[in-house]
């Protein structure tokens, strides 16, 4: 009996042994449930300082199947930088996956991330001009994938406009007269929103009383610029110069420029020569896009 009762108990034990095993078998393996996450490549049309991304930029994603919207406003960071950064889900977000059916999402997407985004309604303010790369508003175009093709290359272009001044001493002054100047131009609108569901549209500016903007200047006064929102007519805006011990300002009408509007995504650049009896203009053209001709304007302001 004792011999009997004994065989079983023993079966057992290795029957446990076995399933002890199994399941540590199952931990271990990892599960393949059919899904593929979406990869994201980006180029770029140029940046607020040059045409590189920057490791830590940041994008929103939007996906869309058919009318079903597929991925929210979902963060993606790049660590590599580079003119053709690659993107992977910030940490804390949940990566994007494509429909296991094999169907395609369209994604577009926008740069900076943020959270403040409500019914598709980016804010933008160009009140600070401290950091340029902040407001830099830039949107990409339709990219589809699904399993199969799961690699997006968003391009970005930019919806805003940009203005560089370039100031160089002449008549009567020395260059160190230049370092910690203020730099401002009035007759600026400084906020509006975009519909970064709409990456083709343009910026929706919030008309309000114009503000004085005080430019991101270098501290040797040799440089200065500033994003800003496109306009139809700049004839009311004013260049302002004050030197930094208060001794002389200077004023220029950007009715006196060849351009007539600010574009969005071009650059609008201007080599200033300071004298003490005003101000020397001719006009130049850099990366973006051409805003105001080509070494097409000269002249003299007081």
């Amino acid at each position: 009996m004792n011999k009997h009762s004994l065989q079983p108990f023993g079966a057992l034990l290795l029957l446990i042994g076995g399933l002890s095993l199994s399941a540590c078998s199952n931990e271990e393996m990892p599960v393949d449930d059919g899904r593929v996450a979406l990869q994201v490549t980006s180029g770029i049309q140029t940046r607020a300082f040059d045409d590189q991304w920057e490791a830590d930029d940041r994008i929103g994603i939007f996906g869309y199947k058919g009318t079903e919207v597929w991925s929210d406003n979902v963060q993606y960071v790049t660590s590599n930088g580079g003119s053709n950064g690659s993107f992977a889900p910030a940490p804390d977000e949940t990566t994007i996956y494509l429909p296991v059916d094999d169907s395609s999402v369209d994604f577009v997407a926008y740069y900076p991330y943020t959270k403040s985004i409500a019914e598709n309604s980016y804010p933008v303010d160009v009140t600070n001009q401290d950091d340029q790369s902040a407001i830099d508003l830039m949107a990409a175009g339709k990219q589809t994938a699904d399993r199969i093709n799961s690699k997006v290359a968003f391009n970005f272009v930019h919806k805003l406009s940009k203005v560089v001044f370039n100031f160089t001493q002449g008549d009567v002054m020395s260059a160190s007269e230049l370092a910690d100047m203020t730099v401002q131009l009035t007759g600026q609108q400084t906020q509006a929103t975009f519909d970064v569901t709409k990456p083709d549209g343009e910026v929706s500016v919030t008309t309000g009383t114009p503000a004085t903007l005080e430019l991101k200047t270098t501290e040797d006064g040799t440089s200065s610029e500033g994003i800003v929102l496109p306009n139809e007519d700049i004839d009311n805006m004013t260049l302002r110069l004050e030197l930094a011990d208060g001794s002389s300002s200077f004023e220029w009408s950007l009715a006196n420029s060849k351009a007539e509007k600010f574009e969005a995504g071009k650059k609008y650049v201007y080599d200033i020569t300071v004298n003490r009896s005003g101000l020397g203009i001719t006009s130049d053209i850099t990366n973006w896009g051409p805003g105001n001709g080509e070494n097409g304007e000269s002249g003299n302001a007081y």
